[in-house]
């Protein structure tokens, strides 16, 4: 079994978990601009946290190999947000939950799929009239055409270098806990 075959059937449960825990209806079309925000404000919470951990533990090689700057995707969240009039949220601690590059590579899985997700939710919320006529979606674009070839270079990446499993795999489903935490806290900012 490939890893990248390991690493989704480690995370499967807590991917639906976190998908049922974002939106449990996920009917993007009746999804309200209030709504759109939180999800935005959640996945910039998730990224910067994400981000920051995996610049600091990918070597420069890996970096390179990856085009790990154009893989960053708080720029094109923040656009976003300021397209709807919303702030980029502050104030919470950083949690470090990788310190190596196999680490780094389990979190990344994690961001990195996202963007294949990301383009099927695009395409429902175009037609939804609440959220449509005031966004260009640059996030849940991902990489545009491209989003497949990330995809599989990335997997590439992953196979070609990691033989041993279980580091990658704990990470990532680290990284899917932390994408719950981000849920968690922007919810309870939004309550207080």
């Amino acid at each position: 079994m490939s890893l990248h075959a390991k690493l989704k059937e480690a995370t499967r449960p807590q991917h639906e978990a976190t998908e049922h825990l974002l939106f449990p209806q996920q009917d993007w079309l009746s999804l309200s601009l209030d709504q759109y925000r939180e999800f935005l404000q959640i996945q910039y919470v998730f990224h910067q946290q994400a981000e920051w951990q995996i610049d600091t533990a990918l070597g420069p090689e890996l970096q390179q190999t990856l085009r790990w700057p154009n893989r960053q995707k708080l720029p094109w969240i923040e656009r976003d947000l300021l397209e709807i009039n919303t702030i980029t949220p502050t104030g919470f601690p950083k949690e470090t939950i990788v310190a190596s590059e196999e680490e780094a590579m389990g979190l990344l899985y994690v961001t990195e799929g996202a963007m294949l997700g990301g383009r099927m939710i695009k395409k429902a919320l175009q037609k939804n009239e609440q959220i449509a006529p005031h966004v260009s979606f640059r996030f849940l674009a991902g990489y545009e055409g491209d989003t497949a070839a990330y995809w599989k270079s990335f997997l590439n990446v992953l196979a070609n270098n990691y033989r041993e499993p279980k580091t990658v795999i704990t990470a990532a489903q680290r990284g899917f806990d932390l994408f719950a935490q981000s849920v968690y806290l922007i919810r309870k900012k939004m309550v207080s």
